[in-house]
């Protein structure tokens, strides 16, 4: 069972608990007895829970009152501790307080070793030489320094040596070691008052001090951001008319103070901080005067994470290079041109992990929105190896890993629904901050700022931290960086340097990112890593495709299927969803409207295994690229065969007399009209044995026999088409025809009351 201690506090001490003010009016068996200061309520305070309050910092109590005589606080005029005074008057406290304690042993070793029960501490004795020489033994031993008894060559001020005061100083410093109480701090009491010499007397008129403090709030406190100059001359007329006032009252006139007074006066007015506030706006203040974070925000990778983006101060081509010889003229022209245009200022985005500050993903953009955050979330979640061999870094990237929480300001490409959707899909827990508030994302903003001073400003194109930084430098001719070479430059600081840089961050200690990385791996592990499934399908590109028997394609050349795919999309003809990373075309996501599965798909075309979007859209462009002269060449030769191959069938038809097998555009035409001009079906039954006019003789007619009837068609127009604005009566008698013009299954006949006749 723990005791609760029992301290023991004089009546009148003033105990502050929580925050309000109560006197002790006494100690009793249960507790402390506390009343307010009109001694109106009493209240009890147990033993324990006043020490449950002294250990939380709930208590607080002030020591009792001290006396006047030989009281350190009296003395020093308000300072208690010797911590509070400089640290020359430390050095002459703990010198003062050796000689106290060696006239301490002057005393004892007189009356007590050597029986000299009549010696005083007095100044004809300690003005002794015998008593100053053992005093200066005792003096050394506890000083640690040497002390000499004579300095009569240097005079007044303070001495680079330490010598053995006259006997008067030295029972002044006695008497009020002697008058000190048990609570006083006996070096604070002990120092010299160098910090109450000077004149204390103000120098200056009070009505100066008013016409000055005018003059800072008219003109000195603006947002503007005046001159110190401005000021004074506006309180040197101020000054001038005040003085024509008081020449007529027969006053004595002001005089005009300098500008260091008058700085001066400002901040014996404003703190730094209110200045800033009142000439630099609240936000800058915030900034630049702002109290951190001294809080360890996150103790797992993955957990915590910020993103934001800044303008690189930078001036970057995108001039097309390695085939500029074999573009046209005027397409140098057009090039030329939208180079000058290009030549901007590009956005890094950059995601850190808080808990080990390591780089998760960095992007550079000329157009930082959603889909460039899109890009930053993909390669935060993915594994980045790929970055590391190809630019060939030596570091070892953070692995993929899931994102616990993630902050961002409120720009354009990062507060977004498009981004929120993303996170929330993801199961990430989203947190807005305000913009241009350092204080809301420090570890982000650090990073910007040690990027820029240690990669950004050695490069060509730097334009500087501000506008007109650097007046002899020209960015604009000197950025020659495209945003390939700058994208190299980003990931090789932020795999090889950026981590393996001692950070002095809060909760770091000077560690380098890498070995708290490794730290943390080992001891509490990473963050759950993200499903592929679903990082595809809310951090991916989403294509609405129709699938077929080869599943399912995208981008014009990716083929993707599986055997499970095959067999639901077999009974479907409708359009699926299809969602692809960038970054790695070697599987694909699809979902199918109405089915709760989701189907993984694996990339067909192996020829494009392990390669990015772009690369892929890349090399489709250079195997399409095909030289003008080159194409020309081709284009030539297959016209050549195509024509040969024509005219060497166009021979084989005449040699052999082969029909033609075409008609000319006249004969079809011609043809057409023919065909659909007035024909119509007639029923009617022929009786079996009859034949056709003009076969009974032929010997290509068959059997001899040709039965008529069976929806044959009679012709009933004459041999020449009638014209397209004529129109023809179906009662008008046709001319008689010829029996070489009677066909075998066509009869041209008159009115249909002659036909029996006929048959």
């Amino acid at each position: 069972m723990t005791i609760a201690p029992r301290y023991n506090f004089d009546a009148g001490t003033e105990i502050s608990v929580q925050g309000h003010s109560l006197v002790l009016h006494k100690v009793g068996d249960s507790g402390y007895e506390l009343s307010d200061t009109d001694g109106s309520v009493i209240n009890v305070l147990g033993f324990s829970k006043f020490v449950e309050l002294v250990k939380s910092g709930g208590v607080k109590f002030n020591a009792r009152p001290l006396s006047p005589q030989g009281s350190a606080g009296v003395r020093l005029k308000g300072f208690s501790v010797a911590a509070q005074m400089t640290e020359k008057q430390q050095a002459y406290g703990r010198f003062h307080y050796a000689i106290c304690v060696a006239i301490d042993q002057l005393y004892n070793h007189r009356t007590v070793v050597e029986g000299q029960n009549d010696f005083r501490i007095s100044i004809g004795s300690l003005n002794n030489n015998a008593n100053r020489k053992f005093l200066r033994q005792i003096v050394e031993a506890i000083f640690g320094e040497r002390v000499y008894l004579e300095c009569s060559s240097v005079k007044g001020g303070h001495q680079e040596k330490w010598f053995l005061y006259k006997g008067r100083t030295l029972k002044k410093y006695y008497d009020v070691y002697l008058e000190l109480q048990d609570d006083d701090d006996i070096i604070a009491a002990l120092v010299t008052l160098d910090h109450l010499k000077g004149n204390r007397k103000p120098r200056l008129p009070w009505r100066l001090k008013e016409l000055m403090t005018e003059a800072w709030e008219t003109i000195g406190l603006d947002l503007k951001g005046p001159s110190p100059a401005n000021v004074h001359a506006y309180l040197t007329a101020l000054i001038n008319r005040e003085n024509k006032q008081r020449s007529l009252n027969g006053l004595p006139t002001l005089p005009v103070p300098s500008q260091q007074s008058l700085i001066r006066h400002r901040q014996e007015q404003l703190t730094p901080t209110e200045f800033v506030v009142a000439t630099q706006g609240v936000r800058f203040a915030r900034n630049k005067r702002g109290r951190g974070s001294s809080d360890v925000r996150a103790l797992m990778p993955g957990e915590f994470c910020e993103m934001d983006e800044c303008r690189a101060s930078l001036i970057t081509s995108a001039k097309a290079k390695g085939y500029w010889h074999t573009l046209s003229k005027d397409i140098q022209e057009a090039m030329a041109w939208a180079d000058e245009e290009i030549r901007s200022r590009l956005t890094i985005l950059v995601m850190i992990d808080v808990a080990t500050r390591m780089p998760l993903a960095w992007v550079v953009s000329d157009q930082p929105k959603a889909k460039a955050t899109m890009q930053l979330l993909r390669m935060a979640t993915r594994d980045k190896t790929r970055e590391k061999r190809i630019y060939g870094c030596d570091g070892e990237p953070m692995p993929p890993l899931g994102l616990g929480m993630v902050r961002n300001d409120n720009g354009t490409g990062l507060r977004n629904s498009e981004i929120k959707t993303a996170l929330l899909g993801l199961s990430s827990t989203i947190t807005d901050v305000r913009a241009h508030a350092s204080a809301d994302k420090p570890y982000v903003e650090r990073m910007f700022g040690t990027t820029e001073a240690m990669l950004l400003k050695l490069l060509h194109g730097y334009t500087g931290r501000k506008p007109g930084e650097l007046p002899g430098y020209d960015a604009t001719k000197s950025g020659v960086l495209n945003i390939d070479h700058l994208y190299e430059i980003l990931t090789k600081f932020f795999i090889d340097e950026y981590p393996s840089l001692p950070h002095m961050g809060v909760g770091m200690g000077g560690r380098r990112p890498a070995e708290v990385y490794k730290d943390l791996n080992e001891t509490r592990g990473i963050f759950r890593p993200i499903d592929e499934e679903l990082r595809r399908i809310h951090l991916g590109w989403k294509f609405e495709v129709k699938p077929n028997d080869e599943g399912v394609r995208v981008l014009q050349g990716l083929y993707y299927s599986s055997d499970q795919f095959q067999e639901v999309i077999d009974k479907w003809q409708r359009k699926v969803s299809v969602y692809i990373d960038p970054d790695n075309l070697n599987f694909a996501t699809a979902v199918v409207p109405g089915d709760t599965q989701i189907y993984q798909l694996n990339l067909q075309t192996t020829v494009f295994a392990d390669l990015t979007v772009s690369e892929y859209l890349e090399l489709m462009t250079q195997y399409r690229h095909e030289h003008p002269e080159t194409k020309t060449l081709y284009e030539d030769r297959i016209a050549k065969v195509r024509l040969a191959r024509q005219d060497f069938l166009q021979k084989i038809g005449v040699e052999r007399r082969l029909p033609r097998s075409y008609v000319t555009i006249e004969e079809a035409r011609t043809k057409a009209k023919a065909l659909f001009a007035s024909s119509q079906v007639v029923q009617n039954q022929v009786p079996q044995d009859t034949v056709a006019p003009g076969s009974l003789a032929s010997a290509t007619s068959g059997p001899g026999v040709l039965p008529l009837g069976g929806a044959e068609v009679i012709d009933l127009e004459p041999s020449k088409p009638t014209p397209e604005n004529e129109e023809v009566s179906p009662i008008k008698k046709p001319r008689a025809k010829s029996k070489n013009q009677t066909t075998q299954k066509s009869l041209r006949l008159g009115p249909p009351d002659e036909l029996g006749k006929l048959s």
